[in-house]
């Protein structure tokens, strides 16, 4: 498909006319494979990245190797940190990853930052992201406060397999740990556990959602 079609497809009840257009005019249509950084820490956010098919991670890095999971993104989404980093023309303190095979449109950051002014749609569309997101990264530190750690294991595994369509959860337990910032040893416990109960049924990197 043309970007032209892709983009009435999956956004014309979202946004109006002219931003369509917009958007065919200066997107970019490009694909990725699981694990390619879409954007890192530490760089000035030149391209948006507006999905189209796919999930992709959100991850806090300190640039160091140090980095814990924030949220996902999936169709007719994109990240309102950076959006809120290329607006603020802040480099950026999160990473963008793929975790499936993704198809999404890169805008250059200077044409996005032109839409908050010109189109009500778009000021709804970022408000509308920073809301989600914003309640899933507070339920979040809520969970590691006060929530043990299976608990988010296991809420860990559910979002994920909903956000891929999938029970399957391609994951290895250090994936996991690293995601959420414990150790693989606590993972692998908590897992081999919740396979005793039935929760889960364990695989070669593959966790089933019974």
């Amino acid at each position: 498909m043309k970007i032209q079609e892709i983009v009435s497809t999956y956004f014309s009840s979202t946004f109006e006319n002219n931003l369509l257009q917009e958007i065919s005019t200066y997107g970019i249509l490009k694909n990725a494979e699981p694990d390619k950084i879409i954007l890192e820490v530490r760089r000035h956010v030149e391209l948006i990245p507006l999905i189209v098919t796919g999930v992709v991670k959100v991850k806090r890095r300190d640039g160091k190797g140090n980095g814990i999971f924030l949220h996902y993104l999936s169709s007719k989404q994109t990240s309102a940190i950076a959006l809120t980093f290329a607006v603020e023309r802040k480099k950026s303190e999160i990473r963008i990853e793929t975790e499936s095979n993704v198809t999404y449109i890169a805008i250059p950051s200077e044409v996005v930052n032109s839409w908050f002014v010109k189109y009500s749609s778009w000021r709804s569309f970022y408000f509308k992201l920073n809301r989600e997101q914003t309640s899933f990264l507070i339920e979040k530190i809520n969970d590691i406060a006060f929530e043990k750690l299976e608990y988010r294991i296991v809420k860990y595994l559910e979002t994920t397999s909903l956000v891929n369509n999938d029970n399957v959860v391609e994951k290895k337990h250090f994936d996991i740990a690293r995601d959420l910032k414990v150790s693989r040893e606590a993972v692998s416990r908590i897992l081999e556990k919740l396979e005793k109960e039935e929760v889960v049924t364990l695989g070669r990197n593959r966790i089933i959602l019974n």
